[in-house]
């Protein structure tokens, strides 16, 4: 099937298996993070806009889970910030409506603090917000904002959200060496973490070449440091090594869906798909050659991502 919307299924790190619906073109959203995976932002807003087409959408995810009848989460996310979409709370409804697969949504936060946002994120059942920053300065550094974002504000929006919701809140912070991962501002934040009270708190690390080169992963060793900083509720995130039921699907279509949304190595591809790295091999080069794909090195890791 062709896929416009829906990518994977991903093998993720936190969700299982993992069918990605991207609701928004990429690359709109509200945040341009030095770190980001899925490239430097080119429409950096907080307009919420109606994208696509609800039925659309729907449709194919309702192809994709009959291709793939294995899939654990339906998991909106992608190469923009999904609560941009002012159709998300109709699309989170309509799956939860005849799509008994947990719905996840993975969003930078900065729209919560809009009422509208908050009501159409109720009835998924795992939000994963992101918090990098509890300072302005450090806000603007790490995730360069649009202009009219200030921390208060979000970190307002996070608390008012986890009064009403009441499906599992997973916060997440990355860190970037240098950047966001001094002491004063761990404190800050651990005092902020308290407030809000998310279930638990995902720490994390640039482990993909991200948008600008001055994002540096955090040694392990701060990681774990960070970790008792803040708290018993924090867990550093480790990599997917098991795939999931072999599909058998080496097929370029297939790749290339998720190496528009991010980076990815040999192995990661491998088990995103249920396949041996060897049976990628020929189909890999044959899109390098192609020049629809294209490869760099990343702390000492070779990727492959769309051009």
């Amino acid at each position: 099937m062709q896929h416009k919307f829906t990518f994977g299924p991903v093998n993720s790190r936190r969700l299982g298996l993992s069918l990605g619906v991207d609701i928004v073109p990429g690359k709109f959203c509200t945040l341009d993070c030095i770190y980001c995976e899925a490239g430097k932002t080119t429409t950096r807003t907080t307009t919420r806009q109606e994208f696509f087409n609800v039925e659309e959408i729907i449709s194919e995810i309702d192809r994709a889970i009959s291709e793939y009848p294995d899939i654990e989460h339906i998991t909106i996310s992608g190469s923009g910030e999904p609560t941009l979409n002012r159709n998300m709370g109709k699309i989170i409804s309509e799956i939860k409506k005849h799509i008994n697969i947990p719905v996840a949504v993975l969003t930078n936060g900065t729209l919560l603090n809009d009422p509208d946002v908050r009501a159409d994120l109720l009835e998924a059942d795992i939000v994963i917000p992101s918090l990098d920053a509890v300072t302005q300065e450090t806000f603007k550094k790490v995730n360069r904002p649009s202009p009219d974002l200030q921390i208060d504000s979000i970190i307002e929006g996070l608390k008012l959200f986890r009064k009403q919701y009441k499906g599992a809140l997973w916060l997440e912070i990355l860190f970037v060496e240098g950047i966001n991962d001094n002491d004063d501002e761990l404190l800050k934040m651990k005092e902020i973490i308290e407030q809000i009270n998310p279930d638990k708190v995902h720490i994390n690390t640039v482990v993909r070449p991200p948008a600008c080169a001055i994002a540096r992963p955090v040694s392990e060793q701060r990681l774990i440091e960070i970790q008792k900083i803040l708290g018993d509720k924090s867990e550093i995130i480790g990599g997917v090594t098991s795939k999931h039921k072999d599909r058998h699907e080496t097929n370029s279509q297939s790749i290339l869906e998720l190496l528009k949304r991010r980076p990815m190595t040999l192995n990661d591809i491998a088990i995103s798909l249920g396949v041996d790295s060897a049976d990628l091999e020929a189909t890999l080069n044959k899109m390098l050659s192609d020049r629809v794909i294209k490869t760099y090195l990343f702390e000492g890791k070779e990727f492959y991502q769309a051009i």
